[in-house]
């Protein structure tokens, strides 16, 4: 009975999964009128001209109900940190841009937040529609938001170049983005790379030294941890442009492959940056104090499957990925979070001094998704193993334990926390 209660509550969870994921693929516009009213207050009515992108005209009447065209509204979409970014942006009749605001997101509230304190759609107000609208070039980035205003500055650019071209009869031409490959990349991949031959040749002194490095490079200086809003994002079909996003492929798409191909949780021991600092602070407060029922301790740690679960569901329905990032990375290497999020950091940095990585063991859901990769991997050799035997050959397969009656391990086994090659 209750098997039957256990597989009809993982059929339902599944379900709802997928019906929710499959919503998240849907599209619903937005009321998209009271945003062009704040762009161009001075139009009366607004009439649909264009819709590659979408713009519309501004319509006045005189005192004789005579219209007059008083200038333009483009929509257009780019793409920001978490997705998506859909901008409004209204353009006069001598091609000055009169205002621009965010009708629709995806990326972390506080970015945006940050966007709209620093003040900085208001530094497109007056631009010329010819302007390349370039970062760092004709507008400045927002630190800790840089994805975001990229984004906002991609989607205004494209859309008042479009009405140039279409309306004002401008040659005018998209910048093209250079293909992004600087010391973020060459650190990035240089990481993994020292891991790979850590763990290949089982050189375990290397490991603390892809640690300290992660924790420099992907956690405080560049702030790109594997988080679960990522992998939201890569679910919901929202993949940046590889030529200035090349991080987020090498990370999202890299990493699991590489963890496949040799059977290894290299991310989470080797190259977590929030691992590493956990297992410093288990140094400094001794990290020795363990549950006194293990079985207790295991029921516990299954508090991460319920919140990933909860977390992507969230995010499908809020077409959200940033609504599943509720691990504390960006709080701490970012200094970027929302109200709860900066309540959990002190939480878990003072429970780690005490408890080996005590993030890891109870809610990270790094394990859970190395789990789906090696389970199958674990499948795959058990199939090829047997293959082997049938032939004869008695030669041990790398990444299955033992030959005859091979078992899959276990997935306390998998999650082990303890640091073993």
């Amino acid at each position: 009975m209750k098997n039957s209660v256990n597989k009809i509550i993982v059929f339902a969870a599944t379900v709802i999964f997928f019906l929710t994921l499959g919503f998240s693929w849907t599209y619903t516009d937005n009321d998209i009128i009271p945003f062009m009213n704040q762009v161009f207050p001075e139009a009366q009515s607004f009439q649909k001209i264009a819709s590659s992108p979408v713009i519309y005209e501004g319509i006045t009447k005189d005192q004789n109900g005579k219209e007059e065209k008083t200038g333009y509204v483009v929509i257009e979409q780019a793409v920001a940190y978490g997705g998506p970014i859909k901008m409004v942006t209204g353009i006069d009749l001598n091609g000055k841009i009169t205002g621009t605001v965010i009708a629709a997101h995806k990326d972390t509230p506080s970015f945006i937040d940050k966007v709209i304190d620093q003040k900085y759609l208001e530094k497109f107000i007056g631009k010329d529609i010819t302007d390349p609208l370039s970062i760092n070039k004709d507008i400045d980035r927002i630190s800790g938001a840089t994805f975001s205003s990229r984004g906002i500055a991609k989607a205004v650019s494209q859309g008042s170049h479009a009405v140039a071209r279409s309306e004002f009869g401008l040659n005018v031409k998209d910048e093209v983005e250079p293909f992004k490959f600087g010391s973020k990349e060459i650190a990035v991949i240089a990481l993994i790379i020292l891991a790979v031959i850590g763990v290949a040749f089982k050189q375990r002194k290397l490991r603390w030294v892809a640690l300290i490095g992660s924790l420099v490079f992907i956690g405080f200086q560049y702030n790109t941890s594997i988080s679960l809003a990522n992998i939201a994002a890569l679910l919901m079909g929202n993949f940046p442009p590889i030529r200035e996003n090349l991080v987020w492929y090498i990370l999202l798409i890299g990493i699991p492959v590489i963890t496949f191909i040799i059977g290894k949780n290299v991310y989470c021991f080797w190259l977590c940056p929030f691992g590493a600092l956990q297992e410093i602070t288990a140094k400094v407060g001794g990290g020795k104090f363990k549950c006194c029922n293990k079985a207790i301790e295991a029921k516990v740690a299954k508090i991460r499957y319920i919140l990933i679960y909860l977390a992507l569901i969230g995010a499908f329905l809020t077409k959200s990925p940033s609504f599943a990032g509720y691990e504390p990375f960006a709080t701490l290497f970012g200094l970027q979070g929302f109200g709860i999020q900066w309540l959990i950091l002190p939480v878990v940095i003072f429970s780690s001094f005490f408890i080996s990585r005590f993030w890891c063991r109870f809610f990270c859901p790094g394990l859970i998704l190395n789990e789906l990769i090696l389970r199958p991997r674990k499948y795959i050799m058990r199939i090829l193993e047997k293959g082997i035997l049938e032939k004869g050959t008695l030669k041990k397969v790398p990444g299955t334990k033992g030959t005859k009656g091979t078992k899959a391990r276990s997935t306390n086994e998998l999650n082990k926390i303890e640091v073993k090659e």
